[in-house]
């Protein structure tokens, strides 16, 4: 008996393995296949918490048949990145992803930094853009508290409408057993079959759409083996038989981006086609588990003399007509997906709309049907073509909104040094009408042991009610300062916000309600009057030890 229910189970499982992909005959224009080229985005190798290194990987990306990858080691941004090269006939682009106080952030096209990038959300972002790059927010909605992104009120430009690595995470462990045994057999499939559409990530990305435009990608989240991630202060191991390998990962979907021309070889011209797809929304999903290969031509415009708009394009909101084409599996449905909800337009492609109101950020989903789980992935997920109303002309200001109220630092104010033992500062302070503080310090260099050093002012209670920061201030090196407000609760918490400081003057004002508790916190954000310290600290979320600088801070005062 025990032996046949063993072998009516082992049947059971084979009936059920996830299909093999379908083959499906591609009906775009052949200039239009030449152009769009697939890829994996969001991989980890050796140089942070991955099993493989770059030749490897590349080797295993064109044994599933891709043209290009991004590497996303973990960093802190002052690495050069690596220069575009081709590997076993795959062009690999070099990235990085930054850990932040409120999720990760991966950055592309983004020269080194000169000092390290973290701390707030908002200054990781800021940071990316003042240093080219395009950030994408990572596993926005893990199933993981620590790497879910948090900060949805900043201007990032991309976000990960899937992550492989939170698909897995929200699976019983009867079905990722499951998984195992027909890893085995149909590697590709078996991933696939982990992955559901994540309900509410794609919500969001339609929300954010209404104001402005925000590029989806498909993460992999690849590291070619399992273990403890680097968060975890681990690696990844091949121990264990590279499970899940970076092959079975790259034939489970694919990043397809549409180029301006086909390849040529080039690598640096090839990445910019690559980046620049990206940049401007020109990319979409293919799930190659369920069928391949995916060819999607999306468009719209308005009025018939006007040229189509592509993929990832901007159009007035208003009367306008949507054209999709691409290559669909038998019994293939198409959706037209927005912030408010989702119409099913035709079960067959090509389509093309009436002209019909278009308003926020307009996508399509291609699903095919018989999917296992709770919400099937759709096949193919695109880009939006975004309809937006016009916004405010850029800097005017809110009407109706009076100037706020300022008080000067009180020039008896007393000034002081706060710093780890074995790093040197001096503050230097003019209590004049031209108020003046000099900073300068010397964090003590080699090994880390949380150095520190900060110019506090004491202002004891005899701060007024205020809501926000203001000063002006310069630096010989570029620096992230973290400005911060002490409080008597708690033996001292603090809540901070950062600016950016380098050789040019700038006015700063730091608000008050955005300012993030430094470390422990014993309720919400304490009334600002009562803080007994306002400090300029310089620590090793923005700075290496042995960095050392000079800034200077003039025209501190509070704001009503």
């Amino acid at each position: 008996m025990t032996a046949a229910v063993l072998v009516a189970v082992i049947f059971f499982l084979l009936a059920t393995l996830p299909a093999v992909p379908r083959s499906v005959p591609a009906t775009v224009d052949v200039d239009l296949q030449r152009r769009t080229v697939a890829g994996a985005y969001h991989i980890h190798s050796t140089r942070s918490d991955g099993a493989g290194g770059k030749d490897a990987i590349a080797a295993a990306a064109a044994r599933a048949g891709l043209a290009f990858i991004i590497l996303t080691d973990h960093g802190d941004g002052t690495r050069p990145p690596d220069p575009p090269v081709y590997l076993h006939g795959v062009l690999c682009v070099d990235a990085v992803e930054i850990s932040s106080d409120g999720g990760h952030y991966v950055a592309l096209d983004m020269r080194a930094s000169p000092y390290p990038l973290g701390g707030e959300p908002a200054a990781v972002v800021e940071d990316v853009h003042r240093l080219g790059g395009f950030g994408i927010a990572a596993h926005p909605d893990s199933p993981r508290a620590e790497l879910a992104w948090t900060d949805w009120t900043v201007p990032i430009d991309g976000i990960e409408w899937l992550n492989a690595d939170s698909e897995w995470r929200n699976e019983s462990r009867v079905a990722l057993a499951r998984v195992l045994f027909d890893y085995a057999l149909r590697p590709g499939p078996a991933l696939a079959s982990l992955l559901d559409r994540p309900e509410a990530t794609l919500e969001r990305w339609n929300h954010l759409g209404l104001r402005r435009p925000v590029v989806g990608l498909a993460g992999h989240d690849a590291h070619g083996g399992i273990g403890r991630g680097v968060e975890e202060g681990g690696s990844r191991r091949t121990a264990v038989g590279g499970i899940p390998s970076y092959e079975a990962s790259f034939r489970s979907f694919s990043t397809r981006a549409i180029l301006e021309r086909p390849p040529t070889g080039d690598p640096v011209a090839d990445a910019r086609q690559v980046l620049d797809a990206i940049r401007t929304g020109g990319v979409f999903t293919v799930i190659d588990a369920i069928a391949s290969p995916g060819f999607l031509d999306y468009r719209a415009w308005q009025g018939a003399e006007t040229t189509p708009s592509v993929m990832g394009s901007t159009l007035p909101a208003g009367a306008s007509v949507i054209a999709v084409n691409a290559s669909m599996p038998l019994g293939a449905q198409l959706f037209i997906v927005g912030d408010e909800g989702e119409s099913e337009r035709s079960m067959t492609a090509p389509y093309v709309s009436g002209v019909e109101p278009a308003r926020g950020a307009l996508r399509v989903e291609l699903r095919v049907p018989g999917r296992a789980g709770r919400s099937p992935v759709p096949w193919i997920v695109s880009n939006p073509i975004y309809f937006l109303a016009g916004a405010a002309p850029a800097g005017a200001a809110p009407p109706g909104i009076a100037q706020p109220v300022v008080v000067p630092l009180a020039p008896d104010t007393g000034w002081h040094v706060e710093k780890e033992a074995g790093s040197t500062a001096t503050v230097k302070s003019s209590g004049s009408s031209g108020f003046e503080v000099t900073f300068d310090y010397v964090l003590r260099p080699g090994e880390r042991v949380s150095q520190f050093a900060a110019a506090v002012a004491d202002v004891g209670y005899r701060a007024p009610r205020f809501k926000s920061v203001m000063f002006s201030a310069v630096s010989a090196q570029p620096v992230r300062l973290s400005v911060q407000l002490r409080y008597p609760q708690g033996g001292g918490e603090r809540w901070r916000k950062s600016v950016y400081v380098d050789a040019i003057p700038r006015e700063m004002s730091v608000a008050v309600d955005q300012m993030m508790p430094a470390d422990r916190q014993s309720g919400g954000a304490p009334d600002p009057s009562a803080a007994t310290a306002l400090l300029f600290v310089v620590d090793l979320t923005n700075s290496r030890p042995g960095d050392s600088n000079s800034i200077r801070i003039t025209n501190l005062r509070f704001a009503r």
